[in-house]
């Protein structure tokens, strides 16, 4: 069995996993909403308090750990780490406290390894991958399954909820704004993609998840098929605007720790699919966590282990 503990900006998660013939399969999940990035300051140092929830939930996560013998461990963070200014700091503490040495992943790692997960599960050669994480988002244009561009922008569902909006739901006035801002984010970070192929937009990690159970919750549809058209993600941002209170409700029965991030979340989504032109979005389960846990074992048996 081989552990992997994944340090977003809006979750923490523990995935057991086994790997059979080559192939992995989670046999437990365990995931705190612990919002990291709101106890980052506007200098971007996080504070003793967010240091200190986030060591709590670790030790809890070790005691699992000792339950299960001879179990791999592989933790590693993302945004949540890499955009505070002291990130040495963290670790260290973490270390002292837990014993965990944790890997902060660069942008372009984070963005390689949603790839690498991602295309394990699906039979598809091309098209735009997107994970919308609490603190960045990352893309990666694929064609024949060889990346051809891969980046990571600084936004993501929960920093677009703290910065930009002040209820529960967004109003008309900060969508607007925060449109603005994802456009900016996408159009100064990504290459020229004229050449690129963007369809579908596969959606990885809890946004892209949560946006499939809602649109599954709206249109009663239980099936098994993962691809939905994009015209549902601006569907759910005037019902934002239009119907907020009923909105809520639908999101707070399907994904209610994501009842502030998710609209603003399928937003970065919605801005993506327009700008690039993605007709569908397929949801995949697949994605950072598994291709962190590949490359590791990859690793492993190059090394002789």
């Amino acid at each position: 069995m081989y552990c992997v503990i994944d340090i977003g900006s809006n979750t923490i998660r523990l995935v057991v996993y086994r790997v059979d013939d080559g192939k992995i399969k989670a046999i437990l999940n365990n995931k705190y909403t612990a919002g990291l990035a709101g106890y980052v300051d506007d200098k971007n140092f996080m504070s003793q308090k967010g240091i200190n929830k986030l060591i709590t939930i670790l030790k809890e996560f070790n005691e699992v750990i000792a339950a299960l013998p001879d179990c791999m461990v592989y933790p590693f963070a993302t945004a949540s780490l890499r955009n505070i200014v002291n990130t040495e700091q963290v670790l260290e503490l973490v270390y002292q406290e837990t014993g965990l040495e944790i890997r902060v992943l660069s942008g372009y790692e984070e963005a390689m390894l949603d790839y690498r997960g991602a295309i394990c599960s699906l039979s598809l050669a091309s098209g735009l991958m997107v994970d919308i994480g609490g603190g960045s988002t990352e893309l990666v244009f694929f064609k024949e399954k060889k990346v051809l561009a891969a980046r990571s922008i600084p936004i993501g569902s929960l920093n677009l909820y703290r910065n930009f909006v002040s209820h529960v739901l967004p109003k008309k006035d900060e969508l607007s704004i925060m449109k603005d801002e994802i456009y900016y984010a996408l159009e100064t970070t990504m290459p020229p993609c004229d050449e690129y192929i963007s369809q579908p937009l596969c959606g990885v990690g809890g946004t892209a998840r949560a946006a499939f159970s809602l649109y599954q919750d709206i249109n009663k549809n239980d099936t098994t098929d993962l691809e939905y058209d994009v015209d549902f993600l601006n569907k759910i941002i005037r019902r934002a605007e239009e119907k907020p209170r009923k909105l809520t409700k639908r999101i707070l029965k399907i994904a209610p720790e994501r009842v502030h991030t998710l609209v603003p979340g399928m937003l970065i989504l919605d801005c993506i699919a327009e700008l690039y032109g993605s007709h569908t979005v397929l949801t995949t389960w697949y994605g950072v966590r598994e291709g962190y846990l590949s490359y590791m074992l990859e690793k492993e048996r190059e090394n002789g282990d």
